[in-house]
Order: structure tokens, then sequence, then C-alpha cells
């Protein structure tokens, strides 16, 4: 009721059939005066028919008198109702209706038309409110009447009623599309927090609701009383440059013009305009205004403009996007994840099937011709070959993964570059012989060492040099180049490019020819073998030296990878101890030292046992932890001098095994060198063991060399363990033999800095800081204990 009040000045004003409004209600007073006077001059008398004919004459309406009974016939019709009927003669509007009152109604109103009457005429008053319904023409159209009549007894026909009737089609239909427009606007009233009815020609909005604090305090400004009609283009203006984001600022002004609104509204029947505002805390909100189209253009063309904060609906919506998106990514990469695994999986298992095959087969003709020395030979030389085929294969797994997992490592140490690429040269060489590959090499490198990491760098140089050979047919040339650029800053950039007369490769696929497992084709497809890893793991490796990788390649006609790599040039002396020394390099020829190998698999025993006591070493082997500690406990303190331990082994694995040794309390416990010596080979095992109480971890597949310098390695540094004999020193006995103390608590050791490492590796004492590698943290906080004591 209260829309209907507060909208009618605007909405009523503008509809042309208000005076059809006016006219039926003085027509409708005009009629009940008239059969009211009618009745008052009857009083106490029977009315006649005669009468009702004369007054219904002079009427501005139709008008008809039917008999008060089931037959309902018609007595008289003017010749208005016929008209209103679109009948010329009364006999055409007697085939129409029958001349009843029921033939002059609707079929689906009738019913409605006859309760309306019956309840009205229970009631004293004989006079019966206006009723609507419709007629059918004689042409079929259907119109809308309203009809007042009254109940009255005649002289000669007994009970009869007495109707005015009008046509109020249009009336009719303009209301109930007013009506319509309510609805709209009610609907609109429970989503949006300020509406608005805005006349797009006179530019004047009329406000509905009002909880727009904005709007209400630029109003009061302006001296607009609440509730008031304003002009809405000023009303727009400050709005927008007051509240309005600068960047939404123009957007929001040209949705509010009139021109554009009719533009948009002449397509469709309501939009809305999202566009962002600050609210008073600085914060931005999200606005959405919509509009709707409520009025003809006969009568001017008015719009319901409402507004409301959606902020919290477009981050839900934000949120739930991004979700989407996110899940989506996550399906796709998972997708693509699955097809790169299927794709590798089936790779390389034909990949290392084949040096399988080649071990197996080899390692059969071994046995059958174990007396034919220079047949034995050349099949353990192919079973040689086919187990680097499959260590590189693994190699490269297991590198990809560490790379995975962002856990590059890189160790510089002085070598020479010269002698490593001659090194990968001599590693791919048989392998392009056997294709009739002919190598060029031209290396201006300088006979000079630099800080590298050796092993990175040939990983590198060979991926390089093993894909040339790869895809490089037969009479086909690789060219392997080495210089050496010099930098103002004593730096030398050094440039390595392996170009090959191979098959190349396309555009498409230089796009992703470093990600992990990519191939042009797969290797049933090629012929080409390979994981697919080597591209990938040279880019990872170059990336974390910070180096570069530059290519270009023309399908079928080769392919040309050009590396740049910074190294520090190495000295012919360094500094160590505040000394001069020469460097040192290469193996050192071990003393007779027993080792204590701890081994479950008995072919991993053998093969260890056998290559370290052609080394000189005493070997003593167990097959678990378990019987290690024990075997340990059996003997003297220092009886060994060195364990190797496996990690996965029954009974008691590798780490159990290093922390009961080093929790035995004997003078031994703590000194004896152990090496993990296992195929766990990540660097978070390698981290296990340094926490478990090991020294080094080297990994299975070992390389004897490597092995035998980190057994001297570890075997030297326990000297300095031998220099202190742990002789039944206490704590205060160590500080006493080796110390001086000053006033106020401090101490100088006056032992050799190594053996005082020894004692506190990496920890402030005194304000003397000393630094070692030779022990894990744990044996400092263990020796850190005496000083504490004292």
């Amino acid at each position: 009721m209260e829309l209907k009040n507060r909208l009618s000045p605007c909405i009523m004003i503008s509809c042309e059939n208000v005076r059809d409004f006016n006219t039926l209600s003085e027509a409708g007073n005009e009629v009940r005066e008239n059969m009211n006077g009618l009745d008052g001059r009857q009083d106490g008398e029977k009315s006649t028919l005669s009468n009702m004919v004369s007054m219904g004459e002079n009427m501005p309406g139709g008008f008809f008198v039917y008999r008060a009974d089931e037959e309902e016939e018609l007595l008289y019709a003017n010749d208005v109702l016929l008209d209103i009927y679109g009948c010329r003669t009364l006999q055409e509007f007697k085939e129409l209706t029958g001349y009843t009152f029921r033939g002059m109604i609707h079929p689906d109103d009738y019913e409605m038309v006859k309760k309306s009457i019956h309840e009205q005429v229970k009631k004293s008053d004989r006079n019966l409110d206006f009723v609507e319904y419709r007629i059918l023409k004689r042409d079929g159209e259907i119109r809308w009447v309203d009809a007042y009549g009254r109940l009255a007894e005649t002289v000669d026909y007994g009970a009869v009623y007495s109707v005015f009737v009008r046509d109020i089609t249009d009336i009719h239909f303009d209301r109930e599309e007013n009506k319509r427009r309510m609805e709209v606007i009610e609907g609109l009233s429970k989503d949006y927090t300020s509406i608005y009815l805005f006349n797009l020609d006179s530019g004047s909005m009329y406000p509905y609701r009002q909880e727009n604090d904005r709007f209400r305090r630029i109003e009061k400004e302006l001296g607009i009383a609440s509730g008031e009609m304003f002009h809405g283009k000023q009303i727009f203006s400050i709005y927008a440059e007051r509240h309005v984001l600068q960047e939404d600022r123009m957007l929001y002004m040209q949705e509010t013009m009139s021109p554009r609104i009719r533009i948009r509204l002449g397509k469709e029947d309501s939009y809305t305009v999202n566009y962002r505002c600050f609210n008073g805390d600085g914060e931005i909100t999200y606005m959405e205004m919509f509009l709707a189209h409520i009025e003809s253009e006969e009568s001017g063309l008015h719009v319901v403009m409402g507004y409301r904060d959606v902020t919290e609906h477009i981050l839900h919506v934000q949120e739930e996007l991004a979700n989407r998106l996110n899940m989506e990514m996550e399906l796709e990469r998972e997708k693509k994840a699955n097809e790169i695994k299927s794709s590798f999986l089936f790779n390389i298992s034909h990949d290392i099937r084949t040096p399988m095959n080649a071990i197996m087969g080899f390692t059969d003709l071994a046995v059958r011709h174990v007396g034919e020395p220079e047949l034995l030979k050349a099949y353990l030389g192919r079973v040689k070959e086919s187990n680097q085929h499959m260590l590189a294969l693994i190699d490269d797994l297991l590198e990809m993964s560490r790379i995975d997992y962002g856990r590059i490592e890189i160790n510089p140490e002085p070598c020479n570059l010269l002698e490593n690429i001659r090194l990968v040269l001599d590693m791919y060489r048989p392998q392009a012989e056997k294709k009739n590959v002919f190598f060029v090499e031209v290396l201006e490198l300088p006979e000079e060492k630099v800080y590298a990491d050796a092993l990175c760098f040939r990983r590198i140089l060979g991926n390089l040099i093993s894909n040339a050979v790869k895809f490089t047919p037969e009479e086909g040339t690789v060219k392997i180049s080495a210089r050496r650029k010099d930098m103002p800053d004593g730096e030398g950039i050094y440039e390595f490019s392996v170009s090959d007369s191979g098959v190349g490769m396309t555009e498409e696929f230089m796009k992703r020819m470093f990600v992990a497992f990519e191939r042009e084709e797969n290797s049933t497809e090629s012929g080409y073998e390979g994981t697919g890893l080597g591209l990938a793991i040279a880019k990872h490796l170059l990336d974390a030296m910070d180096g570069s990788i530059s290519v270009k390649s023309k399908k079928g006609e080769g392919s040309v990878f050009k590396v740049e790599i910074p190294f520090e040039p190495v000295g012919q002396v360094m500094e160590q101890n505040g000394e001069k020394v020469k460097q040192k390099s290469g193996r050192k020829a071990p003393k007779k030292r027993r080792i204590l190998l701890v081994e479950d698999i008995e072919m991993n025993r053998i093969l260890a046992e056998e290559l370290l006591s052609e080394e000189g070493f005493l070997v003593e082997s167990v097959q678990d932890g378990s019987v290690a500690v024990e075997t340990i406990k059996n003997h003297s303190a220092w009886y060994y001098d060195l364990v190797l331990m496996d990690i996965q082994m029954p009974v008691m694995n590798g780490y159990e095994a290093a922390r009961l040794i080093r929790s035995m309390g004997r003078e031994d416990s703590m000194g004896v060198p152990i090496i993990a010596l296992s195929a766990n080979a990540h660097d978070e095992d390698k981290k296990k063991s340094m926490e478990s109480g090991m020294n080094s971890h080297v990994a299975k597949p070992f390389d004897i060399d490597q092995l035998v310098r980190t057994i001297n390695k570890y075997l030297e540094e326990a000297e300095i363990h031998g220099w202190l004999k742990w002789q039944q020193l206490s704590g205060s006995d160590i500080l006493k033999k080796h110390s001086t103390f000053f006033p106020g608590g401090a101490v100088f050791f006056s032992a050799p800095v190594s053996h005082v490492c020894f004692l506190a590796p990496s920890v402030l004492l005194c304000g003397l800081v000393f630094e070692s590698s030779l022990f894990s943290v744990s044996v400092a906080v263990f020796q850190l204990r005496y000083f504490i004591i004292v």
C-alpha cells in the first residue's frame, strides 16, 4: 500500500487514461443518483418498465433491463449498449446474446458475476456495486466492461435488474500494466537497498527507497528535502566524483546518461552495471546498478534504478572462480603429468630392457665360454658397456629427482677443464666409432685449473655430446669446441659448443626441449634410446652454476648447442692456516688399516671385500647393524679404524647401528669414522646419515677410486683423534695441558689449531671462533660439555 501511495504521483500522472477513470466515477455517481431518485419517486409503489426505459435513455453509457429469474431475459437495451457489443441493430444484438443476461457475459466470467450479484443481493441494500467482467463483441473481440445495477419490483414483470454498463477495456489494461510494474518494483525492493524512479525525458528522479547515505548527503547539500523528486544528472556527477573509483568513474557516468539507457533498454528489458566505490574506511566495495523499463514511450520513458552492495557476492564468486581455475589447472597438470608419466614409463621400460637384455645375454655367453679367454673378455666387455648404459639411465632418473626437489648442490673444487673435456670425449668416443661418427676437436683452453664442480661439468658436456652422437647418422661429424673469454674482474667465461650434422629439431620441439621426459618422438618410433632427461638435467645444472645455453637447429640439418659458464682460475699456491702450501691431488697409498664392512647382501659384501683388499685394507664383514654393534663391543677400543655401513638391512638398519656405536661411551665410540655405503643416494639420505652420527655418505654403485679417497680422508682425520689418544683425559686434564687461564675466565689454547678445532668445531668460545668440518655438531656439543664442567 505504501508503495502505491508513494508511486502514484509519478506513475499515475503520466497515464492518459486517468480522465476515463474520473469520467467513469462521475457517471457511476450520476447513475446512483438517478436510480435512487427513481426509487424515491416510486416510494411505496412498484416501478414500471417505461420509467426505467425513460431513465436509461438519458444515461451516458449502455443501459439494459433483465428479469431477475432463472431465464434472465432482457426486457430493454439502449443503442449505446448495442454499440459496445459492435451491433448495428437490435436484431444483431439478440442473435449475439440470445437477448439474455447470461448471453451478454463471457462464458468464463458468468459464474463469477452471478456469485458477486448473489452475495450483494443478500445484503439489505438493493443497490449493487460495480462488477467487472469480459464480453464478446459481434466480431469476436474480447472487451472489458464495468457494470452497476439495481434490483427493483415492477408492476408488469416482477423483480428486474436495471444495469448501467461502460466499456473499460483500456482502463483495465492500464491498471493491469501498473499492477505489473508495481510487482516489478516490489520485487526489486527485496534485493536493492536503494530504489529510484528515473524519468528519462525530464531527467527527474523520485526516491522509493533510499538507504544510500551517499545520495542522501548530496541531496542535503543541494537543499533537497528527503523523499522529494530531484534532478538525477547533478546527483550522478557529484556521486561519481566523490565515491566512485577513478578507473570506473567514466563507465558510471556513461551508464547513467539518458541516451545510453535508451539504447540499452531498446535492446533488453533490464540490465545491470557493476562498478567500484570507496567505503567509509577507504576500502573498495563492489556496487551493482540495476535498470528496468517500466513505462511506455507514449507517456515518457520511466525506468526503475536500483542500487546494492555486492562486495560479498563478488568476493565469493572470485573465490569460486579462483578455486575452479586452480582445480582446472590442477586437473590439467595432473592430466599432463599422467601423459608424461605414461610416455616416460613406456620409453624407460623399453630403454632399460635393452641393456638388461645385453647383460643377460652376454653373461650367458660368458658362462658358456669360461675356458676361452678372448671370447670371455669380449663378452664381459659387452656386459660392462651395458652396465654403464643402465647406470647412466638410473643416474639420470636420480639426478632429475634431486632437481625436481630443488636439491642441486654445486661443490667447486680445483680441476683442469681440458682434462675433464678429454675424459668426456674418451667416454663417448667408442660410441661414436661404433657408428662411424667422427669427432672434430677445437680445444683452445689453457692448461690451468679452475674452481668447478667437475662432476656437474662432465654431466653437462656428456649429455650434449651423447645426444650429438646419438642423433648423428653414420659418417656424420660431431664438433666439440672450447675457449676462454677473459673478463675484467679476473674471472673467465668459458665457452663450449657441441655441433653435429644430425637429424636436427623442429621449431615446435625446441620450445619444450628442456622439459623433463620430452622427446620429439619416442624411442620405438625414432629408434633413438633415452629418457628424455639429458637436456633438462643440463639446463638445471647450468642454472645452478650461473651458466647459460643457447641452441640453433633446423630439421634435417643438425644442431649447435653453445654453453657459457663462469669459472674462477686457481693459482699454483693456496693459503692454508697462514702458510703457503702446494696443492695436493690424487689418491694416497693407504696404510694397513682395519675396516668393518656392514652389508646384508652377500654379493655386495664379496665385491667390496675383494676391491678393498686389493687396495691394501684389512676387511672384516658382518651382515646387519645389530651384529656390527656387538662386534665392536667384543673388541678393544680402536680395533677397527673405520666402519663402512650399509643403510637398509634386516634386524637393525645403518642409522640405528651408527647411533648405538656413538652412544657406547668408549674411548673410540665418538672417534671411529663411520661412512655410509648405500644405494640410497638422495640428499635427505645423506642428511639422515649425518644426523645419525656418520661422517660421510658414499652412494652405490660406488667408484672404487672415490671410495678409497673418502676412506683415506677420514683415516687422516682420525689421526687427530690419535693425538688426543683419549688417554683417560678428563675435560679438566685437556684444558690444563693445552691452555692458559687469564683473569676473568678467559682461556687460551696452546694446542695445534686442528686439535682445538676437533675439541670445539664451529663454536664461539671465549671470544675465539674455531671452524672445522671434521666432526658433526653433536661431537661439538659433547666436547663443550667438558668446558661447562670446568
